[in-house]
């Protein structure tokens, strides 16, 4: 005897959708039976997975699908592919996290060509943040600039302040963000982001968009939980930039910021002023 699982409406228990056996059935217009066949669900669900190489979600795959069987109801296609790359056509579809589906062997995406300098994705990420963010008014890029302190000092600035016109005022927040050209050492670099929360009300880590699945994964449940915005760049500067994890506003120790501030006042006057006016 098969198993069947059946489906229904809460609202007035008409039957939708069932699943028995190998096959979802479905009442079609004509009131009629119609069944589709999970495999072959599951077979047009690889072809469409593998035009997209770095991935696509449950939800968008099974959109298309549905596109090839309008007639049958939606609902029924993504419990068909939940089973895709863990249980079945595990050779040709990779499961790196959750809800997504990646063609095996793509699980990390490889920069063409040398990669960039560091020093050549500040400008463009301080932009970005000014103009695209939107949360602070001004940024500088900092780079291998030190401010003889130990702990190092981000490679970009920004302040949010007061601006002319503005009904309140409010004191200025510092924000800072941590960058790097390679995804290798992703500890050291979470690290000194998190050591920047000291003196900064929103704190940055900007990494290449080659960053692996997994280590994706990771780093967005700890900026996550420590509050620390994450940006994926590259791998050129004029690629497109993106706010994956936006930075939560965690109050700074008062005097660390202010030491901050008189650091950069006493090395760069002109940083100074761009930021603090």
């Amino acid at each position: 005897m098969s198993r069947q699982t059946e489906y229904m409406d809460g609202k007035d228990f008409t039957l939708h959708w069932w699943e028995a056996g190998e096959h979802i059935c479905f009442y079609n217009a004509r009131g009629e039976v119609s069944r589709l066949h999970i495999r072959q669900l599951q077979e047009e669900a690889v072809k469409v997975v593998r035009k997209h190489p770095s991935g696509i979600r449950l939800m968008s795959l099974a959109r298309e699908v549905h596109n090839q069987h309008p007639e049958a109801p939606f609902a029924c296609i993504p419990p068909a592919l939940r089973a895709l790359g863990r249980l079945t056509f595990t050779n040709v579809i990779s499961r790196p996290e959750r809800g997504l589906f990646v063609p095996a062997g793509m699980g990390e995406l490889k920069a063409a060509g040398p990669a960039a300098r560091e020093e050549e994705f500040l400008l463009p990420l301080a932009a970005f943040l000014e103009g695209d963010v939107e949360e602070l008014t001004a940024a500088v890029p900092m780079g291998s600039q030190g401010l003889g302190d130990p702990w190092g000092v981000p490679d970009i600035v920004g302040v949010y302040r007061r601006c002319a016109g503005d009904a309140f005022s409010w004191t200025p927040e510092i924000l800072a963000v941590e960058v790097r050209n390679t995804t290798e050492d992703l500890l050291s670099a979470y690290g000194r982001t998190v050591a920047h929360q000291l003196f900064a009300t929103k704190t940055y880590l900007a990494l290449p968009r080659t960053l692996a699945f997994s280590d994706k994964r990771e780093l967005v449940a700890r900026c996550q939980l420590r509050g620390l915005g994450l940006i994926l760049f590259g791998p050129s500067p004029r690629d497109e930039y993106t706010l994956l994890v936006p930075a939560r506003r965690c109050p700074p120790a008062p005097d660390e910021a202010q030491r901050f501030a008189e650091r950069l006042h006493a090395r760069d006057e002109e940083k100074f002023r761009t930021l603090f006016g």
